[in-house]
């Protein structure tokens, strides 16, 4: 079934177990009312240099006008100038109904996860279930605001059951292994502690590993719990007591009030989910794991070996796309890499009408336009679709994609930005099998790896200018645009060549301006270069395609023709002459422009060199003083 109504979804760093989830609720959730999800995703806060400069390029890609709703998880922005921009144009731009997730700063009616003060049933659990009477606390300083927060939960809960907490029961370490070695030394300087409670299951598994290496049994000589119910805590001995982490619920509870507040109901300023205990062994509590560790070693086996490739299919793709200076040749080598995708069942590369442009110093510089194009219109590149490739073709930017592409279509689609340093290319659009995300980190290598061939066009296309130029600079004369003599030497052999081999005589004319020094001593200078551009032009219109036509220096042109005999060569004198006599009759300066011309013809043989031509320049040399000669003789008398 095609869904019209869409929810735009604004989250950072896809690829987290956390943002996953939540976006596999949200997008679950919204098909059950009849809406699909947009997914806005960046990668911002990560160190990737000056390259990050470009994650704002995100707030281009949103059509809010074809959104029925907007949910902001906006604490999973690393970045506090990124979030703000969102936040600012969500509040400006953005007329519908929203719904953030956050747990602290929301300015929308909010979805919070609560998992903080479930500390408190923790710390409990070791004190009424086990009877321990020394409890420490592991926190973490490197994620210290939510730290804090479960440390004051486990010091309520001690100070409620009239327990001390001593100067040794409390460290806030990182998630170095040597950190956490400090942490157990700490703890045990008062003695060896009966139990733990860790910031999460991260640094409960980093402390269970210093423990056992010190000789120490867990749970026997310390308990432990951990904070967060991760895959690896759940498939270890002893199994770890922990709290759940129903991320996914909170998608689900954050489409729910969206479409609530849709429908013109009132909605809580904020609606906790809270997380559950989720007692185990670790505690000293006796429970049967739910999953044979035996699965778990080959997932990770499997995971690794993912990574593995993936950092090989990364590498390979990066030295395939890092010479492409042509488009359509890059989106060819593109498509291979596209296809290994994982469950990928749409892939599009859209591209901005002025994905390519050039700045307007090097057109300046350079002496170029640049072709005009619809800032309205977008181009779909590499289209993908059920293992189909698509034509490529332009569509309006107000969709995010071309209209027939939603037709019959369910698919939640993933955003992300293509850009490079300030440079906004486009973006691409993801859809996966039964929409279970499956986004993995490798994508954004890739990712990164198509911004880089995109960058890698646009300075060829840039440098391609600048060449031009410099040839142009090198070539031509900066007067007339006609070659000069380096351009002429360069595309002399060239016609010779073609002489020879076609069997076709060649012509060598040699053209003088008449009067040039009456014009520059009484009009000026300027005037006889306007007139020595004249000329220019009168020999440029004459010319014949393959003509070569220069301008060595001072009033002299020389011009090399292919296939023209003497009558042939009579032929095009006359057309200067018939576009000066024109351009004089139409001329409102006081002085005529007007030349002397002379030729000289010959089929040339294989023996026929850049010497003979000067030969016949020579001829056609004698002949222009000769005409000149009578010119003077005719207009001075």
């Amino acid at each position: 079934m095609y869904h019209t109504k869409k929810i735009g979804v604004f989250i950072s760093h896809i690829f987290g177990h956390y943002q996953k989830n939540v976006c596999q609720g949200i997008i679950d959730k919204a098909l059950e009312y009849g809406y699909t999800a947009e997914i806005f995703t960046s990668l911002d806060g990560e160190n990737l240099g000056t390259y990050g400069i470009g994650e704002e390029s995100i707030l281009r890609v949103p059509n809010y006008d074809s959104l029925e709703g907007v949910i902001f998880a906006s604490e999973t922005y690393l970045a506090p100038e990124l979030r703000q921009k969102i936040l600012t144009q969500l509040q400006t731009m953005c007329t519908c109904p929203i719904v953030e997730i956050a747990v602290n700063n929301y300015h929308f009616p909010t979805v919070s996860l609560e998992n903080s003060v479930i500390v408190k049933d923790l710390t409990e659990h070791f004190i009424k279930v086990h009877n321990y009477k020394r409890i420490c606390y592991l926190g973490c300083s490197a994620e210290a605001f939510f730290s804090d927060q479960r440390e004051s939960f486990y010091k309520e809960t001690m100070a409620k059951h009239h327990m001390t907490v001593g100067t040794h029961d409390i460290y806030n370490s990182d998630y170095s292994k040597d950190s956490v070695q400090d942490a157990l030394q700490f703890f045990c300087e008062e003695g060896t502690p009966e139990a733990v409670v860790c910031y999460n299951d991260r640094l409960a598994l980093l402390f269970m590993e210093n423990a056992l290496t010190e000789g120490y049994k867990i749970p026997e000589d310390i308990a432990l719990t951990g904070c967060d119910d991760t895959p690896e805590g759940q498939n270890i001995s002893p199994m770890l007591s922990t709290i759940s982490f129903p991320v996914y619920e909170l998608g689900i509870t954050a489409v729910e009030n969206l479409i609530s507040k849709i429908r013109g109901n009132e909605i809580p300023t904020v609606t906790t989910v809270t997380a559950k205990p989720l007692i185990h062994n670790s505690c000293g509590c006796k429970t049967n794991p739910d999953m044979n560790s035996v699965f778990f070693t080959h997932k990770l086996s499997k995971r690794i070996t993912t990574l593995e490739n993936s950092i090989l299919n990364s590498m390979n793709m990066s030295a395939t796309l890092q010479h492409v200076t042509d488009l359509d040749e890059g989106i060819d080598l593109l498509e291979e890499y596209i296809r290994k995708i994982e469950r990928c069942r749409e892939f599009y590369l859209c591209l901005y009408s002025d994905w390519d442009s050039v700045s307007s110093h090097i057109l300046e510089l350079t002496d170029s336009q640049e072709e005009l194009v619809s800032n309205d219109n977008i181009l779909l590149k590499l289209a993908l679709k059920n293992g189909k490739r698509l034509p490529e073709c332009s569509y309006q930017k107000k969709y995010l994609l071309p209209e027939y592409i939603y037709e019959n279509s369910d698919c939640a689609y993933m955003y992300t930005p293509l850009f490079f340093g300030d440079k906004e290319f486009g973006y691409i659009a993801l859809a996966f099998e039964g929409n279970r995300l499956a986004f993995h980190f490798q994508l954004i290598q890739w990712q990164i790896n198509i911004n880089q061939m995109l960058q890698s066009i646009c300075e060829a296309k840039r440098t391609g200018l600048l060449v031009t130029r410099l040839e142009d600079i090198y070539m031509k004369d900066s007067l007339t645009g006609l070659l000069n003599k380096h351009g002429y030497n360069h595309h002399e052999e060239l016609l010779l060549n073609r002489a020879i081999a076609e069997n076709q005589p060649i012509c060598a004319f040699l053209i003088d301006m008449n009067g040039l020094k009456s014009i520059n001593d009484n009009f000026g200078h300027l005037e006889g270069d306007f007139a020595i551009q004249v000329l220019g032009h009168a020999l440029e219109s004459a010319a014949g395609e393959n003509d070569i036509c220069a301008r060595f220096s001072g009033d002299e042109f020389y011009l090399l023709s292919l296939g023209k005999a003497n009558n042939e060569a009579k032929s095009l004198i006359d057309k200067i002459q018939v576009y000066l006599e024109n351009y004089n009759k139409l001329s409102n300066k006081e002085y005529t422009v007007s030349c002397s011309c002379g030729f000289a013809s010959t089929l040339p043989d294989a023996d026929f060199t850049s010497d003979n031509i000067q030969e016949l320049f020579a001829l056609a040399d004698k002949m222009m003083y000769e005409n000149k000669a009578r010119y003077h003789a005719e207009h001075h008398k």
